[in-house]
């Protein structure tokens, strides 16, 4: 009889991977955290003009993706939002992934999370699960500025507040954003509660691309933070569409 693999929670797989993120901003090489998609061929063009369109709208993290052509499937890379974490790891700021889930976007201003499932809690990815449920509502926020997004919460010592400012900053001239709010010191983020003495950072998902082209109706296999690209090997969709 054949031993069963040990559980591996969400928390511990985002740490393993925070702790080899080695992307550099300034210099726009090293390796970042990446979510997989997958379409078949004929899909590719309508997929990336959705992501694109997601993208401008400020629902992901970066417009830099890679393709990796197989038989008649094409695999799509693209940044996830933890790479912001791992940078911010990198540069000695001891950030601790808490939880992802949905949030209600009202008037194109992030208003709260409506659910949120931990990381420590659960052997799969939140985002994944919220994402095959079908409750996000990206085209109506992108279209009307009323929806449901995916996003993630994070917590940082409070006396690192400047510090994750200027990181941020750097992270966003290497057009990596996403930020929805960084709170204050002891206070709740899109109201959910940090803990004493930390700020929360609340994050887009980088699935908000998948769940947008899910609601087009474009069928996509996807696995949240999947593994780690050398973001050298990526282009700017600009150029793919």
């Amino acid at each position: 009889m054949k031993s069963s693999q040990p559980l591996v929670f969400t928390l511990a797989r985002i740490e393993n991977l925070m702790q080899q993120v080695s992307f550099d901003p300034a210099e726009m090489k090293g390796r970042i955290i990446t979510n997989t998609s997958q379409v078949e061929k004929d899909s590719l063009e309508d997929t990336l003009a959705v992501f694109y369109d997601t993208i401008q709208s400020g629902l992901a993290v970066s417009p830099m993706i890679k393709l990796v052509e197989e038989k008649d499937r094409v695999k799509i890379k693209t940044a996830c939002s933890l790479t912001i974490c791992g940078v911010l790891l990198k540069q000695g700021i001891p950030v601790r992934p808490k939880g992802g889930g949905l949030i209600e976007v009202v008037k194109r201003e992030p208003a709260r999370f409506t659910d949120m499932v931990m990381y420590w809690a659960t052997t799969i990815d939140p985002i994944d699960v919220l994402t095959a449920q079908g409750l996000t509502d990206i085209m109506g926020m992108m279209q009307t500025g009323d929806g449901r997004v995916l996003g993630n919460l994070h917590e940082a010592p409070m006396l690192a507040r400047d510090r994750i400012e200027e990181v941020l900053d750097l992270l966003a001239s290497a057009e990596f954003t996403g930020v929805m709010e960084l709170g204050e010191p002891n206070m709740n983020v899109l109201g959910v509660s940090v803990e004493r003495d930390h700020v929360g950072i609340a994050l887009v998902g980088g699935t908000n691309l998948v769940a947008a082209a899910r609601e087009c109706g474009i069928e996509v296999e996807h696995e949240s933070i999947s593994d780690l690209t050398e973001v050298m090997e990526m282009k700017h969709i600009e150029t793919m569409i």
